[in-house]
């Protein structure tokens, strides 16, 4: 196992709530889109994510976390990030996902990276329509939603 997952299971065991698999589709998407969030607060692992079918997405941190799946239970979870910015960035990216589902996750992921990557301003028609014709059950409504929790939170 390289050192990049076994940093990505110390940072995992820190997600308040989570539970790490690879096992279904959902879990793999919710790994991906939790670690783009983590770096948009300002705790950067070294992914770099590339637009794909459900949003963000990052081959690398995939292998990472098929590689992690054997060893992930035997580590400790009590090691704490070390640098006060890290620790205060990681703190900002609890709060924001606190609550939320897959959904909300993949649509704070798009939208960031719809905004961040590709330079999309503001929340316009095309930024809608691009998210939900991503996928038949999300509403203008709920990206709404999470744009403005986003904004809140000055993730965008």
């Amino acid at each position: 196992m390289n050192r990049e997952s076994v940093e990505l299971g110390f940072i995992l065991k820190q997600i308040k709530d989570f539970e790490f698999s690879m096992s279904k589709f959902d879990d793999r998407l919710k790994l991906q889109k939790l670690i783009y969030l983590l770096q948009a607060c300002g705790v950067y692992l070294g992914y770099d994510f590339s637009w794909y079918l459900r949003g963000p997405y990052c081959s690398l941190l995939a292998h990472n976390g098929f590689s992690l799946q054997d060893v992930y239970d035997t580590m400790p979870d009590n090691i704490e990030l070390k640098n006060k910015k890290d620790r205060n960035s990681f703190a900002k990216f609890q709060k924001f996902i606190d609550g939320m589902g897959i959904e909300d996750l993949e649509i704070a992921a798009s939208l960031h990276y719809l905004k961040k990557v590709r330079g999309k301003w503001t929340l316009n028609e095309e930024i809608l329509e691009e998210i939900v014709k991503k996928r038949d059950n999300f509403t203008k409504q709920q990206v709404t939603k999470i744009w403005q929790k986003m904004k809140k939170q000055n993730l965008l």
